[in-house]
């Protein structure tokens, strides 16, 4: 193996990453978020309440619907929640464009998130970005309406979402501990997208002695099926393959069968020798498929004394070891022509978005998604107000 050092000649072009987190948990996760100040990647808020968005730091909001709920919230009704983020789809455009990969986040079971992600992730895919949608299942005491919810908001979202990661609430108590904070508990699901964003930055945003382009690691998260992506750092003996261990482990989710991948990263950070990177690829090779794609990567960052670091990024794991709805959340798909039993009313043409800026086009100068086009909302048919 060659290793080119010559990383000074090689301009590399920082990727597009964005997170839009939608509804009140959504929005709770970008503020969480925030607070750690990643770099590189942008942070977009979505909400039907404006109070609460107003409050949430991100640089950039959407408030959904605003002539639909008049800023006071979706009522946790999905279909409502759908239907504001039909209505803003201009300004989910604005914020979704121009954008190499999309993290979506929102709790299933409520109004917005749930009603909301789908739109989102339809408009993405319609615009060729390549998203992943983390979301949250209600407690199992939430039976009822809020479970009915989220079995339909995941089924309707999982079609038009390259990587779909479903993390069940009930298992943030067991965790955490039941006398946890909340805040606390979250943040355990928060990580798992966390480490996700930060291996993308890690493996795409720092040049390294032997680099990985982004159009390479796009192109692996829509071979189909799930995708993971994390970190894991280790020191000491065995150094390399125990951090790869690291990498694949995270207590909300199963380990992660490999052997399914179809495509596997792996990005070392740290004074390592080229025969200790040799054995941890070897044992790599021997954890997964014969006709696994492994592609190395080797990072020129510094690490603390005597500690390796592994981003790795599997792509193309079945289902399962990703996806957790429980047996009674599998139901099919909403039929694709549901309409919310809503008398809609038409966004005012004079509707300022919220933060983005649509550089003075109308709305025809932006590309309406097909399923719009085609009368999947009823803004066309509704009535336009007066002034």
């Amino acid at each position: 193996m060659t290793i080119n050092s010559n990383t000074q000649s090689v301009l590399k072009t920082t990727p597009r990453i964005k997170v839009l987190g939608l509804g009140g948990a959504g929005c709770n996760t970008v503020q969480r978020l925030s607070a750690l100040r990643i770099s590189g990647v942008e942070l977009i808020a979505a909400n039907t309440d404006r109070q609460c968005l107003d409050a949430n730091p991100a640089q950039n909001k959407i408030l959904l619907g605003a002539a639909l709920t008049r800023g006071l919230g979706s009522g946790g009704n999905p279909r409502t929640g759908q239907a504001a983020a039909e209505q803003s789809y201009r300004e989910l455009i604005a914020a979704i464009r121009d954008c190499d990969l999309l993290f979506l986040t929102a709790g299933m079971g409520g109004g917005t998130g749930s009603g909301a992600i789908q739109i989102a992730a339809r408009i993405a895919q319609s615009l060729d970005v390549t998203s992943m949608s983390f979301v949250t299942l209600p407690f199992t005491f939430e039976a009822g309406r809020r479970a009915q919810n989220a079995r339909e908001a995941v089924a309707g979202l999982q079609p038009y979402t390259d990587t779909l990661v479903t993390i069940p609430n009930d298992r943030l108590i067991s965790l955490a501990g039941a006398d946890a904070p909340l805040h606390e508990a979250f943040s355990l699901a928060d990580d798992i997208l966390l480490k996700g964003i930060q291996g993308v930055t890690e493996m795409l945003g720092v040049p390294g002695l032997l680099d990985i382009d982004c159009s390479h690691v796009l192109r692996l998260i829509k071979k189909g099926g799930g995708t993971y992506i994390s970190l894991g750092t280790a020191q000491g003996d065995n150094r390399a393959i125990q951090a790869i261990e690291n990498a694949l482990s995270h207590p909300l989710l199963e380990d992660i069968q490999i052997q399914q991948a179809k495509g596997l990263i792996v990005k070392f950070s740290g004074s390592l020798s080229l025969n200790e990177m040799e054995n941890a690829m070897r044992y790599l090779r021997s954890r997964s498929a014969p006709e696994t794609e492994i592609i190395p990567a080797l990072g020129a960052q510094e690490q603390p004394e005597g500690q390796v670091t592994v981003t790795l990024l599997a792509a193309g794991i079945g289902a399962t070891p990703l996806e957790y709805i429980p047996a009674p959340l599998q139901v099919p798909a909403m039929p694709e022509k549901t309409q919310p039993e809503l008398a809609l009313e038409a966004l005012p043409m004079d509707f300022a978005p919220h933060s983005f800026d649509l550089g003075g086009k109308d709305v025809d100068d932006l590309e309406v998604p097909a399923f719009i086009r085609r009368g999947y909302n009823q803004l066309e048919h509704a009535p336009v107000r007066n002034g």
